[in-house]
């Protein structure tokens, strides 16, 4: 099986600044063999914690222009689903919900105390990615934009807002620094992110 290939003590997963026990509760392995080999593989399950596939990363910077960042599984269409939302659906169903583009963005966060926090595999939502945030009343009474703050994010961010603002409450989070992504903030900034107690 692919879990008796991987190598849970990469470098690289050290160098992103993950822990052994992160590296361990969300399963990473570089792989030795396989579909997947010369890159992590990043299991991805649905909302009721079934593994839907493992998404592979490639450590660093692909070796050609041609080799994407990013290897999803035959059959599984990123669109459908959202990263992290079977542990986030355990969370208290009264928090907000954080939006984040990319699993390593997912990964920091959840880290550093922030657990309702799924990412959307890019820096759009889907319909059916909507859809899993409001099919589970009220698993997302709030949500909080954290997009990456380049021209993507930021357009994804005001076309999620116009979208999502006449169903729930949603707040945006405007990164710090032109550039940056939510991976990149100090555990003091994500302790001062908005946790928001209520509707208004």
């Amino acid at each position: 099986s692919l879990a008796d290939k991987r190598d849970y003590s990469h470098p690289y997963l050290t160098e992103r600044g993950l822990t052994e026990a992160t590296v361990r509760e969300f399963g990473l392995g570089f792989c030795h063999a396989g579909t997947l080999i010369g890159r992590i593989a990043i299991p991805l399950h649905n909302g009721n914690g079934e593994l839907v596939g493992y998404v592979g990363r490639w450590p660093g910077e692909p070796p050609t222009p041609e080799t994407p960042k990013y290897k999803l599984p035959k059959g599984v269409r990123k669109s459908a689903e959202l990263f992290n939302l079977h542990r986030a659906l355990r969370e208290r169903p009264e928090d907000p919900v954080y939006l984040v583009e990319g699993v390593f963005d997912v990964l920091h966060l959840w880290q550093h105390g922030l657990r309702k926090v799924v990412a959307l595999l890019g820096s759009s939502l889907a319909a059916e990615q909507e859809a899993l945030l409001f099919d589970r009343t009220p698993f997302a009474p709030q949500l909080v934009l954290l997009l990456d703050a380049d021209d993507a994010g930021r357009k994804g961010t005001a076309e999620m807002l116009a979208r999502l603002a006449p169903r729930t409450f949603v707040k945006v989070v405007a990164l710090p620094r032109d550039g940056m992504q939510p991976e990149h903030l100090t555990p003091a900034e994500i302790t001062s992110l908005p946790y928001l107690e209520a509707r208004p």
